[in-house]
């Protein structure tokens, strides 16, 4: 395990243990400490202090968005314009209200209200169906860029610019309890809509944010914040640490603009996932803007042995988790990288059952789900299974696949693809990824994805040995290029269009 960056006063002793806690680590405890263990949603609302004190006649944070700097006494200023319009339209505690706007200065101050009064929030992209989603969330009304009979339609700057007709009436009850609705990537199956309360967000923030050395911050802000990763561990922690939050028009996809915004305006921090790092670590200023950095997470897929090898000369560090989560489960120390490290578990505890799978506990454990037009309600106090196939190293986690990327053959023999591809991965860290797939319900082939091919790539008899009983099967193997090997927005393979291009080129053979 290599640990090349020098580890900050927080994490002297290694994680989780941190020293005296930062100004807003203090704020967030004792708003935490106003929450109901089961998530009630009732009176005192723990919003109410942290943005009051963050925000009210407040120069910091600030937000940077379209070349305008919007500082956090206007960030306040703008939020009570849009309390006024929710009050007077007669939204009520627990009301689900939609937010579909870009990240900007609009969805600061909406979120803020929104948060104030105690609604229960879905955030969706600017380019979603209201209607269809006011209807599926069974929601009062929207906050959005276009008219429609149930949205207020946001100013930049200045509170909403039109209102609703009406709202919305409600088919069933009001969800007090649930301050979020988040949906899920579905990069680990169906796509759905997981419910958060203020306990789960804010016990992820404060358990994390001792860590982040946000103090004096500019953070380089690329995540989406209607996700859960960018809302909670990129978005909150840099506002409520009074950091300056330079916001990307392009969300990560071009590394040009990112280098732009750091010669415009500066930057210390970075989280994103290892598709965009790998953009950055590719071009030599983008490498160079890496090694700058003082802070920020690498997540939401994990991270291949040549680029974790990379990483370890920067202060980024390795995160884990899930929406259900909250979203976090695992952090790792500045520097410290390995091919597919999570990082140790922080705010929770966890367990691996004997298949492997990560199981976790704590306040971190979403409250339910959105489904059938109703909020199904989970025990906060039960043991969640991730689906994540994991191995631990002392408190060191690394990832070995997903559950559900196993597959069976005609026979009814089961393949553990993603046990098989761990094996491989770990075993021969020059490979980017590795995928085990039928290319015709009999047989087994397995990808290799590697810059060239190498002595050290692992050879025919190795795959077969990795297959074990299955070996037999192998009819075939081939490399990939990364620029070939295709990956879904996170970084993590496309395994369904990597399936299809490979068969066709197995039977083509």
């Amino acid at each position: 395990m290599r640990t090349n960056s020098t580890p900050d006063a927080s994490e002297s002793d290694g994680l989780p243990q941190t020293t005296r806690s930062p100004e807003a680590v203090d704020a967030l405890e004792r708003a935490l400490n106003q929450c109901s263990p089961l998530g009630s949603g009732l009176d005192p609302n723990p919003w109410h202090d942290l943005f009051y004190e963050r925000l009210r006649d407040e120069p910091l944070p600030a937000l940077i968005a379209d070349d305008a700097i919007t500082p956090g006494a206007s960030l306040w200023t703008g939020s009570r314009l849009w309390t006024d319009a929710f009050r007077a339209a007669g939204l009520q505690t627990g009301d689900r209200l939609v937010v579909a706007l870009p990240p900007s200065t609009a969805f600061v101050q909406v979120l803020v209200a929104a948060l104030w009064e105690g609604y229960t929030v879905a955030l969706a992209p600017a380019s979603a169906d209201v209607e269809a989603l006011l209807d599926h969330l069974d929601a009062r009304a929207a906050v959005a860029t276009q008219s429609t009979p149930h949205a207020w339609v946001s100013e930049e700057y200045a509170g909403p610019r039109s209102t609703p007709d009406t709202l919305r009436p409600l088919r069933t009850e009001r969800t007090p309890d649930a301050r979020f609705l988040l949906q899920t990537s579905g990069t680990t199956g169906l796509a759905r809509w997981v419910a958060l309360s203020d306990r789960n967000v804010l016990s992820v923030v404060a358990s994390h944010l001792p860590h982040l050395s946000l103090q004096n911050a500019r953070v380089l802000s690329v995540l989406p914040w209607t996700h859960a990763f960018g809302l909670v561990l990129d978005f909150f922690p840099a506002l409520l640490a009074g950091a300056e939050v330079i916001r990307d028009p392009e969300g990560g996809r071009d590394p040009r603009s990112l280098l732009r915004l750091r010669d415009a305006w500066g930057a210390t921090h970075l989280s994103a996932v290892p598709l965009t790092i790998q953009r950055l670590a590719d071009t030599r200023e983008g490498w160079r803007l890496l090694r700058q950095l003082h802070g920020g997470i690498v997540g939401g897929a994990p991270v291949s042995g040549p680029l974790a090898e990379r990483l370890s000369y920067t202060c980024l560090r390795a995160g884990y988790g899930q929406t259900e989560a909250s979203p976090g489960i695992a952090l790792g120390s500045r520097g410290k990288w390995d091919a597919h490290y999570l990082g140790q578990p922080v705010g929770c505890t966890v367990e691996v059952a004997e298949d492997g799978e990560l199981l976790f506990e704590g306040p971190n454990a979403c409250i339910g789900f959105w489904k059938n037009g109703t909020l199904h309600r989970t025990d906060p106090d039960r043991t969640v299974r991730t689906g994540d196939l994991v191995y631990r190293d002392g408190d060191d986690l690394f990832f070995k696949g997903r559950k559900d990327a196993a597959f069976k053959l005609s026979n009814g023999r089961l393949v553990p693809a993603g046990a098989v591809e761990a094996t491989l991965k770990t075993s021969y860290p020059i490979l980017h990824d590795a995928l085990v797939f039928t290319p015709n319900g009999d047989d087994v082939a397995v990808a290799l994805c590697l810059d060239a091919v190498d002595e050290e790539a692992p050879s025919a008899s190795a795959i077969r040995d990795a297959l074990g009983s299955l070996g037999k099967r192998l009819v075939w193997t081939t490399t990939v290029s990364p620029d070939a090997w295709t990956t879904r927005s996170k970084g993590t393979v496309d395994r369904e269009a990597m399936t299809t291009t490979l068969t066709e080129t197995f039977q083509s053979g």
